[in-house]
């Protein structure tokens, strides 16, 4: 056997096992391998390939229900995500009813019902959710299978990725946390952003945003937010650089750039009285209070913020489209 005839093997075994669920991965390779070995006996690998089909119709054979709204090709990313989400859903709003208790203890009852009634729907909402957006990225995947007219043949198996192709699962997971943590803060606590002052019992905050006009300007967080959460789910799920992975990065971060120059340079993000606010709970005795009232700047601020996320968003895009170059690969739509 030559290193093409074992190249090309590995692949279409790697094609078949990445399609069916993982506990059964190594049993279906070892299976495969011993099919396609004994096949090899009698006919040459292009007869082998020719029989077997292509590798997605061929992975079909190990899975009992064929109809399904999630394939077992994104089942494994589907059920780790999910897991995630509503982890951080429940932790965000039980931290979220503490927070609330703590603050007003007399309605402590109330906020445990209200904490029991949004867990409920938070968690169909999260459900759906993260439903919604496998389910969309599995159905363009067919829609692209079916514009497929030609007869498979060998020559369509993509090379195994390369190390430097791949994709942190851990990286993936980590920032998809990060957002639903973010976004449970904007959502539920965003007063706690800013200055806190304790007289006694009695606690005053004093948030850097303008909470008056914070329901005009949540759901653009909202947005940018979201749009980053699909790019980690596509990153996520392609699981190496490649042409799907590079168009995700560019129009997240294209999104998330124009929405944060709207938040931070047209609408009134910055709460208009906080230095005044600051002033007052200021003691004459805090060593940087003159400094820092006086040098309080709600333009420089947002210019200083929209060019951090100018420039983190050029570089994730740059080293996005020079890895999928360099080292990835057309992975089809998929």
């Amino acid at each position: 056997m030559t290193d093409r005839e074992r190249e090309l093997i590995n692949r279409y075994v790697y094609e078949v096992t990445r399609r069916v669920p993982r506990e059964q991965r190594d049993e279906i390779e070892l299976e495969m391998r011993e099919l396609i070995g004994d096949m090899l006996e009698e006919l040459t690998l292009d007869q082998v390939f020719a029989k077997l089909g292509d590798p997605a119709v061929f992975a079909r054979k190990y899975r009992e229900d064929k109809n399904y709204v999630i394939s077992p090709e994104y089942y494994d990313n589907y059920i780790w995500v999910m897991k995630i989400v509503l982890i951080c859903v429940w932790a965000g709003m039980f931290i979220s009813m503490v927070v609330q208790c703590v603050i007003d203890y007399r309605n402590v009852f109330y906020e445990i019902a209200r904490f029991i009634s949004g867990l409920m729907t938070g968690s169909v909402g999260a459900f759906g959710a993260v439903t919604l957006v496998f389910a969309f990225m599995e159905r363009q995947k067919i829609k692209v299978e079916l514009k497929k007219d030609k007869v498979w043949t060998s020559d369509m198996l993509n090379p195994i990725p390369d190390k430097k192709a791949r994709i942190s699962r851990g990286d993936c997971v980590a920032s998809l946390v990060f957002i639903m943590i973010f976004a449970f803060i904007l959502i539920f606590v965003p007063q706690f952003i800013g200055a806190s002052f304790t007289d006694g019992n009695e606690v005053t905050r004093i948030s850097i945003f303008n909470m008056d006009r914070w329901g005009m300007i949540l759901p653009i967080f909202l947005v940018a937010l979201m749009a980053a959460f699909v790019d980690e789910i596509i990153r996520l799920v392609a699981g190496c650089y490649c042409r799907t992975v590079m168009l995700s990065s560019i129009i997240a971060n294209g999104i998330q750039v124009i929405l944060a120059v709207l938040v931070l340079k047209v609408l009134p993000i910055w709460n208009p009285n906080f230095v005044f606010e600051l002033e007052l709970n200021l003691s004459e005795s805090f060593h940087w209070k003159n400094e820092l009232i006086n040098r309080w700047n709600a333009g420089l601020v947002s210019d200083i913020i929209l060019g951090i996320i100018v420039i983190a968003s050029a570089i994730e895009v740059g080293l996005t489209v020079y890895r999928t170059v360099r080292y990835g690969r057309d992975l089809g739509g998929r």
